[in-house]
């Protein structure tokens, strides 16, 4: 079985992670794990969001300057209908009325939703009431959320009063410095209210979007306005198991141009459908994602929260090309919603080898948001090409500190690297040819005019890499080798498929000239390297830097950013996430001593502030088969948002190390990269970890790679594959030993 369970977890802290933890989603709506009856306490603050639908706010800058962007996204709030009160004597069964005599949690993963068991009891220990609920949020009706709660008590004799809501979900603000909190109000306003429809209707004042929120009941309760919300509400006795079934639907007009007729659509459909009906829908689901993304270690807990990390992920966006996935997908707040770079580096890679079609809707994104790229290139003083935004929602740049935030020219080529990686584990030429070399040609004329010619070499000056405690430095060692990478991909598949390429080239005006000009810049690119420590150099400057000992540090103060002021931080060697190491493992560096001194000098010097770190770190202790080291860095991947291990998890899943679970097991553990033509393979066996299987899609064809006494490969096709070293081809089954 694939389950998470949690047991007795009623401290704030522990609730508010496992909001969190039992968030629940289908990529295009999403709500948190809080408790359908309330908690009854100041912290009860119900949250559901649509991916992609924002509302704008005003920033204010004491010295606002040319470039910098005037107006913030932020993700909205919807209506909630996912609260059910329950009455008894005029008292809330709630965790301030009662005692909890035991609570426990689960999240299905086969089945694809999340279950509740509480023992309540009433303070004076006269009545005890049981509840347990199931709720999804359906892979068969993307707008809907099913919630069944069931109410029993052996000794209580009179009737409950069920209350269910639709209403704005008001939150209750608590003061918080950390930047990376949403603190503003992201609340629709309502519009219309149809009581006898059980619907409010909502929208976002700015930037034009509207919801309409509909609730639907299987017993018989009466609705009611009061104060621009609806509740529905009835009395029942429960000597006997009373089953109160609840749909929200939350139709909205950035995917159906028509949301009420869509509503229509939905109610006269659930009139078909029981909820036995729609669990089974899930299950289907869930056992078609299984079917193609399943891991199996010898590890139970290696592979419990291995699964459960991917299972999040997917259901975190990629079903649309109107949307991406945010850094807390849809399970909380935290960063306003943003999309980031994480998407293409951290994200896009599970489903290139699970789903491609995920992953190419998630590139399509991208392209649907060019014209935005195109003018933030435009404010940023350049003539030509796109700059992808760091951070964003609709595709404008929404950060409001450039020096970690539009700063970061390096997106541009990691959107660059995840076109290519896509296209050669698919070989979609019909992508390539009407999306794909768009964005890899216009993204390259950005960084071409960035360049400047010196000396002998090309230099990007004053950018900043993915490192945030080293900003606006020249020559950023991970920008320069990924721009290469991406000039020189470029500039080859130009060469390659110059003639179905024909129209794309014609429509952007693309010449013989421009492509020389792409090719020298990628071989005469500067990359800092130091000689005398054997290292590439993080940047032009950073080795003349006064090197932080992170062991002087005290451990209340990280992370550094909230604890440190920026200067601080930017005038010492000091890293928040892999920068330098992030570079040579996406490019697959094979020189083994530069990358073992290069890993030994940044890995002391290196926060893992940032969850988008350790996962990085441990893939190349993988490669460098310190296994000790690579196992302790992968397990806390594994465990960073199941153990709260970055304090901040009650905020949103921290989606990027969701994906770096998978890329430290694809990468890491099974030593995978994405080649030219080819897979390549170098397996890793461990004391506590001796054996997997895992399935992975690669060219049309399915892979599976197993170990157990000995590495099997079975295919369903030809595919050429790099096993330590050796190239072969694998048609139908493949068994080799591993090397000593």
């Amino acid at each position: 079985m694939k389950n998470i369970n949690r047991v007795n977890r009623v401290k704030k802290e522990e609730l508010l992670v496992d909001e969190s933890i039992f968030s629940i989603a289908n990529g295009y709506m999403g709500t948190r794990g809080t408790f359908t009856e309330g908690y009854g306490t100041e912290y009860e603050y119900n949250q559901t969001y649509i991916n992609g639908l924002y509302e704008f706010y005003d920033y204010h800058y004491e010295e606002n300057l040319t470039g910098f962007p005037q107006e913030g996204q932020k993700f909205v709030n919807i209506i909630d209908g996912t609260n059910i009160r329950i009455t008894f004597q005029k008292n809330r069964i709630n965790l301030e009325t009662c005692n909890i005599v035991s609570l426990e949690r689960e999240y299905n993963l086969e089945k694809g939703i999340t279950l509740r068991k509480i023992h309540y009891q009433t303070k004076d220990e006269k009545y005890d009431f049981y509840l347990e609920e199931t709720k999804f949020v359906s892979r068969f009706i993307k707008e809907l959320i099913g919630i069944e709660l069931i109410i029993y008590s052996p000794n209580y004799p009179h009737e409950i009063k069920v209350k269910s809501f639709l209403r704005q979900s008001k939150r209750n603000h608590e003061k918080n410095n950390d930047p990376r909190i949403q603190t503003l109000d992201n609340s629709m306003e309502i519009i219309a209210i149809d009581c006898e429809k059980g619907s409010i209707t909502s929208k976002t004042e700015r930037s034009k979007f509207t919801v309409e929120s509909t609730m639907i009941h299987n017993v018989d309760l009466y609705n009611k306005v009061d104060d621009k919300m609806i509740k529905a509400s009835g009395y029942f006795k429960i000597d006997k198991p009373l089953k109160v079934q609840k749909y929200v639907i939350h139709s909205s007009s950035l995917y159906d141009e028509n949301y009420e007729a869509r509503t229509k659509e939905i109610v006269k459909k659930l009139e078909s459908l029981s909820w036995d009906n729609l669990l089974q829908e899930q299950e289907k689901y869930s056992n078609e994602f299984w079917n193609n993304s399943n891991i199996e270690t010898t590890n139970a807990e290696t592979t419990k929260l291995l699964n459960y990390n991917i299972y999040q992920l997917n259901n975190c966006g990629g079903e649309s090309d109107i949307h991406n996935i945010s850094a807390k997908g849809l399970s909380g707040e935290g960063y306003e919603g943003h999309y980031f770079w994480d998407t293409e580096i951290y994200m896009i890679p599970f489903f290139v080898l699970t789903n491609p079609l995920k992953a190419k809707n998630l590139l399509l994104y991208r392209y649907q948001t060019l014209e935005l790229a195109r003018e933030e290139a435009r404010e940023l003083g350049y003539s030509k090409g796109v700059k992808i935004p760091w951070r964003t929602i609709n595709g404008e740049e929404a950060s409001p500190y450039y020096p970690a935030g539009s700063a970061q020219f390096h997106i541009n080529s990691d959107v660059a690297y995840a076109i290519v990686k896509y296209f050669e584990a698919t070989n979609d030429i019909d992508f390539l040819i009407n999306y794909g070399f768009e964005m890899l040609i216009e993204t390259a004329r950005f960084l071409q005019e960035a360049t400047n010619y010196h000396e002998g070499f090309y230099h990007l000056n004053s950018v900043t890499g993915p490192d945030e405690y080293t900003t606006v430095v020249d020559d950023n060692f991970y920008t320069n080798i990924l721009m290469k990478y991406h000039f020189n991909e470029t500039v080859y598949l130009y060469n390659k498929y110059k003639k179905e390429l024909e129209k794309c080239i014609s429509k952007l005006g693309i010449t013989e000239k421009e492509m020389k000009v792409l090719e020298d810049i990628g071989e005469n690119i500067y990359l800092p390297f130091d000689k005398e420590l054997n290292i590439f150099a993080q940047d032009k400057n950073f080795l003349s830097k006064a090197r932080l000992n992170l062991d002087d540090i005290p451990k209340d103060k990280f992370p550094l950013l909230l604890n440190y002021h920026p200067l601080y931080l930017y005038k010492h060697q000091v890293l928040k996430q892999a920068d330098t190491m992030l570079a040579l493992l996406l490019l697959d560096f094979e020189q083994l001593d530069i990358l073992e001194d290069t890993f030994n000098y940044y890995e002391p010097i290196t926060t893992h502030d940032s969850s988008l770190s350790k996962c990085i770190y441990s893939i190349m202790a993988f490669k460098l088969n310190k296994s000790k080291m690579a196992r302790k860095y992968f397990n806390e991947v594994l465990n960073t948002d199941y153990k709260n291990t970055h304090n901040n998890t009650e905020q949103g899943l921290h989606v990027a190390n969701l994906g770096g679970s998978y890329i430290g097991f694809a990468y890491g553990v099974l030593g995978l990269r994405i080649h030219r033509g080819y897979l390549k393979l170098e397996p890793h066996r461990m004391n506590d970890l001796e054996g997997f299987n895992l399935k992975i899609q690669y060219q049309n064809e399915t892979v599976t790679i197993s170990l157990s006494d000995k590495l099997v490969i079975e295919t369903t096709g030809d595919v050429k594959l790099n096993i330590y070293g050796k190239m072969i081809e694998v048609s139908n089954v493949y068994k080799t030993d591993l090397p000593e």
